[in-house]
């Protein structure tokens, strides 16, 4: 709760009705009233302190901020609002109702994924076409190309659609998640002026998420699309999270699927998802963890296809998990780690060292001195698990197997 000596936000006017009514309020007369705030506040109580200055009661006006955002419910918590984490100021506006539609004309936030643009000219056939909507880079003939050139650009409409529900909104977090993954794998790579191109074939299709406002994820169904700028082919990558604390249980398994298509033959776009061991709709298990998992042992399973360290860093950073794997044997400072940011996925602490470990066997790098260890926890693990170990291999046997039967729930006191 702020208190008369926390920093101070503005609140100006948008027409000129509000701004005399503000410099009757304000002592020195300025067209503007500052009212205290705290990062634990809602915007409604920031709102109701400038209620009492202001003397009109907060049903009949609205806040917007500076960079588009309308606060139409007053039920945002401050701290996950991106306006209120600037150094400078805070400055919020008032809006009256009559005053809605021309702050939205000119102010209104929107959203965007692309960073590339189309390219005008004449091609004359899909490949040039595609050349010239994605930026491909070194594309290989195929007749596919004409298909693919349909479906992408239904993908990024739909896309484009997903995001414009949230105009007058700050951008929700999966997305900003998504983008600082992808950004943080490609500046690995010496991709260079290549780095937007590859950035805008990373498509997330359905990025479903609930957390309780402060970060905490407890659910998450994420697809994502992953086009190659080479080839008329595509990965989805399927996340599928589940969280609960209770009052003597937890809940928790994190799976990750994939499904390749390696030649685009159809134009329409499919949103399909694993449903179950018998429907998996194409998909492979690339990891998965319940609670009989934690710490990680024999029942994680990794993907099965040799490819490079960046390639498997990016799959996870399309739906989100942001990992940072090893790769100097020489440096002991050098170790895997999470990057949670806004978004704290809990439940894969005490994974690092496992993910990355598997990450540098898969994509054939240098192990790290410590990736021949393992923790007395995993030994452990792995003796209670000797007996289940045939099990482990079958491919789905039933539905515990699945989703929200990945482990047991954990009782504690």
């Amino acid at each position: 709760m702020a208190k008369e000596d926390s920093p101070k936000l503005r609140v100006v006017g948008f027409n000129e009705d509000t701004k005399a009514v503000f410099r009757t309020c304000n002592p020195e007369g300025h067209d503007y009233i500052e009212v205290p705030w705290s990062r634990m506040d809602s915007v409604k109580w920031i709102a109701q302190r400038l209620e009492d200055k202001i003397r009109v009661s907060l049903h009949h006006w609205y806040l917007a901020t500076a960079d588009g955002v309308i606060f139409r419910t007053f039920g945002e918590l401050v701290m996950s609002t991106e306006a209120f984490r600037v150094k400078d100021q805070v400055v919020l506006t008032l809006l009256m109702p009559t005053d809605l539609n021309e702050f939205s004309d000119s102010h209104l936030k929107q959203h965007e994924w692309r960073r590339t643009a189309a390219v005008p000219g004449n091609a004359t056939n899909d490949l040039e076409r595609c050349v010239a909507e994605f930026h491909l880079i070194d594309p290989k003939p195929s007749e596919a190309w004409g298909a693919c050139l349909a479906q992408r650009k239904a993908a990024d409409k739909h896309l484009e659609d997903g995001l414009a529900e949230h105009a007058g909104e700050d951008r929700p977090e999966i997305y900003k998640k998504i983008e600082a993954a992808v950004d943080d794998v490609l500046a690995c790579t010496d991709l260079d002026d290549a780095e937007d191109a590859v950035h805008d074939c990373i498509v997330p299709l359905s990025p479903e998420l609930i957390d309780d406002g402060w970060g905490n994820v407890s659910g998450a169904d994420v697809l994502s699309r992953i086009y190659s700028p080479t080839n008329p082919a595509a990965v989805d990558v399927y996340l599928e999270y589940h969280y609960r604390t209770r009052y003597s249980s937890v809940e928790f398994h994190y799976n990750v699927y994939y499904r390749v298509h390696a030649s685009i033959a159809n134009a329409q776009l499919s949103l399909t998802t694993p449903r179950g061991p018998r429907k998996m709709n194409g998909f492979r298990p690339f990891m998965q963890m319940g609670l009989a998992d934690v710490p990680a042992g024999k029942r994680w399973r990794a993907i099965e296809e040799r490819t490079v360290r960046e390639t498997l860093r990016l799959v996870l950073a399309s739906v989100g998990i942001s990992f940072s794997a090893a790769s100097d044997p020489e440096d002991e400072d050098d170790e895997d780690a999470f990057e949670m940011g806004q978004l704290r996925w809990e439940g894969l602490e005490g994974s690092e060292r496992w993910l990355g470990r598997n990450i540098r066997r898969v994509a054939g790098c240098d192990p790290m001195a410590r990736d021949g260890e393992e923790s007395a926890e995993e030994e452990d693990f792995e003796e209670e698990d000797d007996s289940d170990e045939e099990d482990d291999d079958e491919d789905f046997s039933d539905e515990e197997q699945f989703g929200g039967g990945a482990g047991p729930e954990c009782r504690h006191q």
